[in-house]
């Protein structure tokens, strides 16, 4: 079966665009038993940018490719485990991590156009 699923348009976008305390925290989660709970992340922003008074929403297409993707590759595995951090994690994390499914994700956005402002 072929994996007609497409990614974000910058290549660069890749599960490992996130940094070590994220991944420290998802370890915190799985070692707890926490990891198949729902859980909620926000993105906000604190300024509008050049000095604008709103700002339009745009990009949730891109957000939903990389989350249509996301997943860590065999390479991006061997890199973590060299992490100082991490080195400490039951081997089992990064089986679980190089499994991990986003199927169940579910997306709550404002629609692309709309008019945000900062919180």
């Amino acid at each position: 079966m072929t994996d007609n699923r497409e990614g974000p348009t910058n290549p660069l976008v890749t599960a490992m665009l996130t940094d070590l305390y994220q991944i420290t925290m998802t370890y915190a989660h799985w070692s707890n038993k926490r990891h198949e709970d729902d859980a909620v992340f926000e993105l906000f922003f604190r300024k509008n940018p050049f000095n604008g008074e709103f700002t339009i929403f745009a990009g949730l297409d891109e957000c939903l490719r990389h989350l249509n993707t996301f997943s860590f590759s065999d390479d991006d595995i061997d890199y973590l485990k060299t992490m100082p951090a991490l080195q400490h994690c039951d081997p089992e994390f990064f089986v679980w991590l190089r499994n991990l499914d986003t199927t169940g994700v579910t997306v709550y956005a404002m629609r692309d156009g709309t008019m945000a402002f900062p919180r």
